[in-house]
């Protein structure tokens, strides 16, 4: 699949807008899962939200705040003027999207059309109204204990979404995460905790983890090392437990930053 090939189907009915959306999504996901690099996934990222309406983006997973979620993002393409303006004139510090998208409450809408009671919030939504930036949505992320991970996605225009929007987004953009993960795009120094957990895991369990870093599936994994599938299976679910982690890209980014892979 080509980098350009994503597109979502649309069609009229009642007034409203139909999408083969299960079938973009594939394309998406699949696009982002080819990605070899940062660089092969910016792109491939960039075409994949470009295909459900949305001009830029910002991921970031496994920041400690708000500010590293704005100011040192995974992946983005926010132009770098607009990314030093930022910095510069401390928006961070009033931004009313990002400070809700820190507390993970959950997807939601923004516009610079929104009002807002504080003065300096409405500074900045007046300085968003100079940029190129109409809206988006902010959305939570699979993080890290004592991480916040978040993708802003935003469009150029004013647009209607329907319903599901925010949900296919999520979809590409923890598909997304997780590739950045495999490619160790997403390093967290790692703790005490994480170190001691690592040590719980056995020698077969870490055997197992490292054959899936590799792609292996659990049936791939089952024949290389002899074991039964239900096996693997199991000792995939006690290596989440031991690691306190809720997939196996979480498990392999931890064995990466330990530098047991």
């Amino acid at each position: 699949m080509s980098v350009d090939t994503v597109e979502v189907r649309m069609v009229k009915t009642d007034g409203d807008l139909t999408f083969d959306v299960m079938s973009s999504l594939s394309q998406a996901t699949e696009l982002i899962g080819q990605a070899s690099s940062a660089k092969e996934l910016l792109r491939n990222l960039e075409t994949s939200f470009k295909a459900f309406g949305f001009d830029s983006f910002n991921l970031a997973c496994h920041k400690a705040d708000k500010h590293e979620l704005a100011l040192n993002p995974t992946l983005t393409n926010w132009p770098e003027p607009f990314m030093l303006d930022y910095e510069r004139r401390c928006w961070a510090d009033v931004d009313p999207t990002l400070a809700r998208a820190a507390r993970a409450d959950g997807a939601f809408r923004w516009s610079v059309h929104d009002i807002h009671p504080d003065r300096r919030q409405r500074d900045y939504m007046e300085f968003l109204t100079s940029t190129p930036l109409r809206g988006g949505f902010a959305l939570p992320l699979s993080r890290l204990p004592g991480t916040v991970s978040s993708v802003s996605v935003e469009c150029h225009h004013d647009q209607v979404f329907a319903e599901w929007v925010p949900h296919a987004l999520t979809v590409i953009a923890n598909c997304a995460a997780l590739k950045a993960e495999v490619l160790g795009l997403c390093r967290v120094k790692a703790s005490v905790d994480e170190s001691v957990h690592v040590r719980r895991l056995s020698g077969t369990q870490l055997e197992i983890l490292k054959w899936a870093a590799g792609g292996k599936s659990n049936g791939d994994i089952a024949l290389i090392i002899n074991l039964s599938e239900r096996v693997v299976k199991y000792h995939i679910s006690e290596c989440l437990k031991k690691l306190g982690v809720a997939t196996r890209s979480q498990a392999v980014a931890v064995l990466i930053r330990e530098g047991k892979l």
